[in-house]
């Protein structure tokens, strides 16, 4: 059984992708149709990694870059190398609503885009911060607060959205004249600087095992080939939250970022999103 939505076939509709909720795959792909105005602006023109969860919740998901054969005609790919892999890599680049939702069809509940676009691959108009809570998402608040105000004092104006899980990034505009490697070398040494200031709360150690504080500042989604998802994305998660963009008046330790997902997202969608001004807000990254 097939149903046809936004000109693509969604095959397997009723399959129950969270079943506890009664939430099909059908009912994914209609609320991307639905918002679909609101999340192509992050991925337009840019290379997306598939997160393909075939099974919904009560399967294994897997990342896929090389996109897959026999796409529907008007679905676009790029052929990107991947030094790393010693190959070329196929991917395919969004921004319409036809692919999006041909990404649904294939099991993907998240999309995951890079920080440049097509035309400029080496230069990011965004910075990203991934900060990861090992206790919880009031710590993510405190260290994104703190961050905000390190930016600040850089000249920089930063967005914060929940990442869909207990976290939050946060992310930069910027003006397309960096370089990737400048761009991360910045980010890292704001991160530096943050654990260092606050040694109890925010830690840069990539190995668990050794992090002495519980917030993860994660600065690695700052480099050619890394993703991170857009606002607005479901996540492979129970109950099907919503990576969901905050004004930073709503930053708080007090906040429940379960609040947010695909059942309710829509009623605050439809509303200003406190992110209006992210691409209009363009900003020359300053030297360290």
């Amino acid at each position: 059984m097939t149903v046809r939505l936004g000109g693509v076939d969604i095959t397997n509709p009723s399959k129950p992708f969270w079943p506890a909720d009664g939430i099909t795959k059908l009912d994914l792909a209609t609320f991307y149709a639905r918002i679909a105005s609101h999340i192509l602006p992050w991925l337009k023109n840019r290379p997306v990694t598939m997160e393909r969860c075939p099974d919904g919740l009560r399967g294994q998901c897997f990342y896929q870059k090389q996109a897959p054969a026999h796409l529907p005609a008007g679905v676009p790919t790029m052929s990107i190398p991947a030094p790393t892999a010693r190959r070329d890599i196929d991917y395919i680049i969004g921004g319409s609503r036809k692919t999006l939702l041909t990404l649904v069809n294939l099991g993907c509940i998240a999309m995951h885009g890079m920080n440049s676009r097509i035309d400029h691959l080496d230069r990011p108009d965004w910075l990203a911060f991934d900060l990861d809570p090992s206790d919880g998402f009031a710590s993510a608040a405190r260290a994104a607060l703190l961050l905000r105000e390190r930016l600040e004092d850089h000249g920089l104006e930063s967005f914060a959205k929940t990442s869909g899980g207990r976290g939050l990034h946060v992310l930069v505009p910027l003006r397309r004249s960096a370089t990737q490697e400048q761009v991360r070398a910045y980010a890292m040494a704001i991160a530096r600087e943050l654990a260092a200031e606050n040694p109890k709360l925010v830690t840069i150690e990539a190995r668990k095992a050794r992090r002495r504080a519980p917030v993860y500042l994660d600065v690695m989604r700052n480099a050619p080939g890394q993703t991170i998802v857009p606002p607005f994305s479901v996540r492979w998660r129970p109950h099907a939250p919503v990576s969901m963009p905050l004004g930073w008046d709503e930053v708080s330790p007090r906040l429940n970022p379960q609040l947010f997902t695909m059942r309710s997202a829509e009623r605050r969608i439809a509303h200003r999103s406190p992110w209006s001004r992210f691409f209009g807000c363009r900003q020359t990254l300053p030297r360290v």
